[in-house]
């Protein structure tokens, strides 16, 4: 699972069937990002956005960049360090020239897809939430600590999306 180092289970943890990210700051939604990742821990957040090359077409080999939105030092972006990379850094595999299977490199068992619409020119990041393809907005990590404060295990996450049929907002919550 994921292997997240410092984070710490806070009070008010939300119902169950309710997204754990609430009352958290959401990125603004731009052209550029395609999902983002918020933990228990505190409310920084990692940001997946478009690798987009100086002349506005997408890195083919790394169509997707991460980096940190630091909330807890007024909004502040930074990169992730070289572990901080291992964690929520993402495996690439092209399926055909407008189309990516994406991975976490320390959470295999959901495939997430890169797609390039020709039409409207745009990207969508896809998942399937509780069986049904859905583009990715997000995901919440919810981690348990033990008595010295390292992350023992992960509790559940969420995986936030919207229907791309209705605009209807969908949720599941994987318990590993």
């Amino acid at each position: 699972m994921f292997c997240l180092l410092g984070l710490a289970l806070q009070a008010g943890e939300p119902a169950v069937g309710e997204p754990g990210n609430k009352g958290y700051p959401i990125p603004s939604r731009t052209e550029k990002l395609m999902f983002y990742v918020q933990r228990t821990h505190n409310r920084n957040t990692v940001v997946y956005e478009l690798n987009l090359k100086a002349d506005g077409t997408i890195d083919r080999k790394e169509p997707l960049h991460a980096s940190w939105i630091r909330f807890e030092e007024g909004g502040v972006r930074k990169e992730l360090t070289y572990v901080q990379n291992r964690v929520y850094g993402l495996d690439f595999r092209t399926i055909d020239p407008d189309t990516w299977l994406i991975k976490f490199r320390q959470y295999k068992k959901r495939e997430i897809y890169l797609v390039h619409s020709g039409k409207s020119n745009t990207y969508r990041a896809l998942i399937r939430i509780n069986g049904k393809m859905a583009e990715m907005t997000g995901l919440f990590i919810c981690s348990v600590t033990n008595a010295l404060g390292i992350p023992s295990s992960v509790k559940y996450i969420d995986i936030l999306g919207i229907d791309p049929a209705t605009g209807e907002s969908l949720h599941e919550r994987v318990i590993p």
